[in-house]
């Protein structure tokens, strides 16, 4: 178990961040872009086990959401979506991995807010979040003040988990017993073995839990906690802008890709004789890729390979899978939701 220490960790790295700005000469570092190429591989983190979102299958082949946005940047920068190293991180290590340079990426249930985004640099949202609490139906739980005096099992190094828990505590005047793990699958296991009354974890990852690991699926139930939405995303190392620009708009054409109704199937079809717009951007025009040292058919590859959004929803998370999770704040603006590609111009 380990204790609470997430604020400090977070200036500690903001000041790491600091004094690397400070010292830095006059030679210019070479992009992580160019790192990659030569390397032959994109290393990107992993949680430690979320069934959806990143998660080693039987073989050992990472699978989830998460897995797939690494993929798409391979597949940008090398032209092929399989080479990628995953690397398993717990909550406290994920931004430390950032700036040691331990990973390329981070992809891996992170929420963008100000204190992280001045110690490493988020790039984009990837999908929109909240943290829920599970608890089981025979305890009868059904409100957060119904949690008084109980334990609650959760994975340390999660600031956004706490500040959530801490407003329950406040608005129903209630106190919680906070049980710490240094392992999101520790906690969860620890309370689906009984030993905790609830159990805290990011909205979507509570449902793959709840279908995936549960014993009977039907004996637990889920409730808010907090009342924050969580913009999750892709984050890299402060100070590569190429870097940020390809893990950028490789995002951007996975959304860019749905909203014009492009995907795996057709999208060889949509190359040679969609509009000029889309033309362009699948490898007509050479700009595009030039400008972020990438090939001109870099965003083709994207989509052959991984697919655009809705492709990677669905076969991670979507109702074809055991999570079947609603896409919510996630759908595309047109369709009610908060995401939309940004515009080629």
């Amino acid at each position: 178990m380990i204790h609470r220490s997430t604020r400090g960790t977070l200036i500690a790295l903001m000041l790491a961040t600091s004094l690397a700005g400070c010292s830095g000469g006059s030679a210019k570092k070479a992009s992580l872009v160019e790192k990659i190429k030569t390397r032959g591989t994109l290393v990107c983190s992993g949680s430690q086990g979320v069934p959806g979102l990143s998660r080693p299958d039987e073989k050992g082949v990472w699978r989830g959401f998460d897995s797939d946005i690494c993929r798409a940047i391979a597949a940008a920068i090398l032209g092929d979506a399989s080479k990628v190293r995953f690397v398993p991180l717990n909550a406290a290590q994920r931004l430390p991995a950032v700036q040691t340079g331990e990973i390329d990426v981070l992809s891996r249930t992170s929420t963008l807010t100000f204190s992280r985004d001045m110690a490493i640099r988020f790039v984009t949202n990837t999908l929109y979040d909240g943290d829920v609490i599970i608890t089981r139906k025979v305890d009868g739980i059904d409100t957060p003040a119904g949690l008084n005096g109980r334990t609650i099992c959760m994975q340390g190094g999660g600031s956004l988990v706490e500040g959530a828990l801490d407003e329950i505590e406040e608005s129903n005047r209630i106190k919680m017993k906070r049980v710490y793990f240094d392992s999101t699958i520790t906690a969860r296991d620890t309370y689906f073995a009984g030993r905790c009354d609830a159990y805290v974890t990011d909205g979507l990852a509570a449902q793959n839990q709840i279908a995936t690991v549960a014993r009977n699926p039907a004996d637990h139930a889920m409730m808010r906690a907090g009342t924050a939405v969580e913009p999750n995303g892709i984050a890299i190392p402060r100070g590569d802008d190429r870097m940020f620009d390809v893990a950028r708009w490789t995002f951007n054409v996975l959304l860019w890709a749905e909203q014009n109704g492009i995907n795996q199937a057709n999208v060889d079809q949509m190359a040679k004789s969609g509009n000029s717009g889309v033309r362009r951007v699948l490898g007509g025009d050479p700009s595009f890729g030039r400008a972020m040292g990438l090939k001109p058919d870099w965003a083709y590859q994207v989509i052959k390979q991984v697919g655009n959004y809705q492709e990677i929803w669905d076969r991670n998370l979507g109702e074809g899978t055991p999570i079947k999770a609603d896409r919510s704040y996630n759908k595309l603006y047109a369709n009610g939701g908060l995401m939309f590609p940004l515009p080629w111009d």
